[in-house]
C-alpha cells in the first residue's frame, strides 16, 4: 500500500474474537459476476471506467491509488447526498405514510443475537484534529468528539459512483470476526439493479480532512430483497468488505462497534451520521438519540433531524460513550414528517447478511 493513502498509523495488537461461523476468505477484488443466494448478493467492488484509465502498474495498492487520486477533498464535498440518486429519489417519492404504518406490526422475528463491540490494543494516530462546530439551527447536534475518539473513528463517510454520478453516505466499522466489514444501507451499495463503482470509506472524516486515510471496498454485499426492489426499505441493509491498508485489516487498527438483531423496539438509541443536504454540509460527524418506535411494515423510527448523507450512519443501543451495538440504521424518511428518521427493523435479514460476511476477511 502506497504510505500516502494512510498517513500515521502505529503498531496495534489484533484482536482475537470468537468464530462462530464459517464463511471463507478473499483478497483482491477479481472481475467475477455478482453471486448471490437466497437473501443477499455480492460483486467485487469495481472501479468506474474513468478511474479504470488513471491505474498505473497493477494490484491492489495501485487500485487503491487511482481511487485516492481520485476521491480529493474538493470531489468529496461535491458529491451529492444519497437522497439525489435516480433509483432513491424515485423509491422514496413512492412511499406513503398512512400505507406503510397499515401494514404488519413490526416485531422480532426469532432469537435475539449480539456480537459485543472491539476496541484496538492501542490508539491509532491521526494526522489531523480540527473540528468546527457551527450552530445548523435543529435539534440534531455535533457531538464535538476529538479525531481518534472511538465512536468517531468508527463512524465515517461512504463515497461512491452510481449511475455515472458521485454520491455519499455514511457508514460504520462492525466487530467482525474477518475484522474487514463497513455496515451500511444497501442504497448507498446499489441502485437500480447495480453495483456502485469507486467506494470508499472515510472513517473519522472531519472538514475534508481524512485523518485516517481511505479504505476501498473489496467487496459489495446486499440483502437481494432490495437489490432486486430499490422500494423494499425493510430489508435496505448492506456491508462492504474493506481492503488493508498498509497491511492492516480496518477493524483491528481503528476498532469496530457491535451489532444486534431481534431485539425488541424501544431501544434508546444513539445515532450518528454526516448529514450533507441543507441546512447541513456534511463536514462533521452529527447526531440524535431517543427511542425507537414501530414504524409498520419491517421499519422502525426515531426523531431525528439528520437529512440525506447521513444515510447508513448506525444507531447504537447500550451505548458508554464509547461503544454500543449497532441496532438501526439511518435509512429514509416522509416528506411530511422531517423530524423521523426511518430504518429497517434489525431482524433476520440483518442476522443472515451479517452471518455471511462475519468471517470475510481482507
Amino acid at each position: 500500500m502506497s504510505s500516502r493513502l494512510l498517513r500515521g498509523l502505529t503498531a496495534v495488537a489484533v484482536m482475537s474474537a470468537a468464530a462462530l461461523t464459517a464463511a471463507g476468505t478473499v483478497g483482491a477484488a477479481s472481475a467475477a459476476p455478482a453471486s448471490s443466494t437466497s437473501a443477499v448478493i455480492s460483486s467485487p467492488a469495481q472501479l468506474s471506467p474513468e478511474v479504470a484509465r488513471t491505474v498505473t502498474g497493477t494490484g491492489a495498492d495501485a487500485r487503491q491509488d487511482a481511487l485516492t487520486a481520485y476521491w480529493t477533498p474538493e470531489r468529496m464535498k461535491a458529491a451529492k447526498p444519497d437522497t439525489e440518486i435516480p433509483a432513491v429519489k424515485a423509491a422514496l417519492a413512492k412511499r406513503d405514510r398512512a400505507a406503510d404504518s397499515a401494514k404488519t406490526a413490526t416485531k422480532p422475528q426469532g432469537p435475539s443475537g449480539s456480537v459485543a463491540p472491539a476496541a484496538p490494543a492501542a490508539e491509532p494516530k491521526a494526522s489531523t484534529s480540527t473540528v468546527d462546530s457551527s450552530d445548523v439551527g435543529t435539534q440534531a447536534y455535533y457531538p464535538n468528539y476529538p479525531v481518534g475518539h472511538p465512536t468517531a473513528r468508527t463512524a465515517g463517510k461512504v463515497f461512491f459512483t452510481l449511475n455515472g454520478g458521485n454520491y455519499v453516505c455514511s457508514g460504520t466499522i462492525v466487530n467482525t470476526e474477518g475484522r474487514s466489514s463497513v455496515w451500511t444501507a444497501a442504497h448507498c451499495l446499489t441502485g437500480g439493479g447495480a453495483f456502485a463503482s469507486n467506494w470508499v470509506f472515510v472513517p473519522n472524516y472531519n472538514n475534508g480532512a481524512a485523518p485516517y486515510g481511505q479504505w476501498p471496498a473489496i467487496q459489495l454485499w446486499s440483502t437481494t430483497a432490495f437489490f432486486y426492489n430499490n422500494n423494499d426499505f425493510a430489508n435496505d441493509v448492506g456491508s462492504a468488505v474493506i481492503g488493508r491498508v498498509n497491511g492492516w485489516r480496518i477493524c483491528d487498527y481503528l476498532g469496530g462497534q457491535g451489532i444486534a438483531w431481534n431485539f425488541p423496539i424501544g431501544q434508546y438509541v444513539y445515532a450518528f451520521g454526516y448529514p450533507q443536504a441543507s441546512p447541513f454540509n456534511g463536514q462533521l460527524l452529527t447526531a440524535e438519540n431517543g427511542p425507537t418506535y414501530d414504524g409498520g411494515g419491517g421499519t422502525i423510527y426515531m426523531v431525528n433531524y439528520m437529512t440525506g448523507g447521513s444515510s447508513g450512519g448506525g444507531w447504537l443501543m447500550q451505548f458508554d460513550g464509547n461503544w454500543g451495538y449497532l441496532n438501526g440504521h439511518n435509512d429514509f424518511k416522509y416528506n411530511t414528517l422531517p423530524q423521523y428518521m426511518f430504518s429497517p427493523y434489525y431482524g433476520n435479514q440483518v442476522a443472515n447478511l451479517y452471518n455471511t460476511i462475519r468471517n470475510i476477511s481482507a
